[in-house]
């Protein structure tokens, strides 16, 4: 395979599967700029096989497999050099990610890039509420903060998502049961 088709190929595969890895990534890592680190490493490691003329028959599986390699790494490392309590490294259950894995992906990525526009306070309040389904106080104890402070800043960060997004059943993202 020459460059050019190496590229069109690799293009290809990044454009179809690039939401669904880093949708996985953003509900196990709490950090958005480690996501993006591993991410960004997953589809070096790919582009390298690639051109090293491997075939990878199923692309996804292929990143989806290295990711959750470089998401147990990357908590072994966090657990090796900090003293966590149990609660800062559960990983979510796969119920969260099939939520939205069936989710319309145009809404969540406006959804991320409004968040990403936050502080980053407020960023991981999501992740932690949303994402790992922790409670409000339990997102205060992992945070450090008051749960009146975390009640806040959500609240304020949900009315401005409302606001800027159009309402209904395609924007039902933040619903809770």
């Amino acid at each position: 395979m020459d460059e050019k088709e190496l590229r069109e190929r690799f293009g290809d595969v990044y454009n179809s599967t690039f939401d669904y890895i880093f949708k996985f990534l953003i509900l196990k890592i709490d950090k958005r700029d480690a996501a993006e680190d591993i991410i960004q490493a997953v589809y070096l490691d790919l582009y390298r096989k690639m051109r090293e003329g491997e075939r990878i028959l199923s692309p996804k599986h292929y990143l989806l497999v290295m990711a959750k390699h470089r998401v147990a790494d990357y908590y072994k490392r966090k657990r090796d050099n900090e003293s966590l309590d149990d609660a800062g490294t559960e990983i979510v259950d796969e119920k969260a990610l099939d939520a939205l894995e069936n989710d319309d992906g145009y809404t969540y990525g406006e959804i991320m890039k409004a968040l990403k526009e936050s502080d980053d306070i407020t960023y991981r309040i999501f992740l932690l509420h949303f994402g790992r389904d922790f409670t409000i106080e339990q997102c205060a104890k992992a945070l450090e903060l008051s749960p009146s402070t975390v009640k806040s800043k959500m609240y304020r960060a949900l009315k401005k998502l409302k606001k800027e997004l159009k309402e209904g059943e395609r924007y039902a993202f933040f619903r809770r049961s």
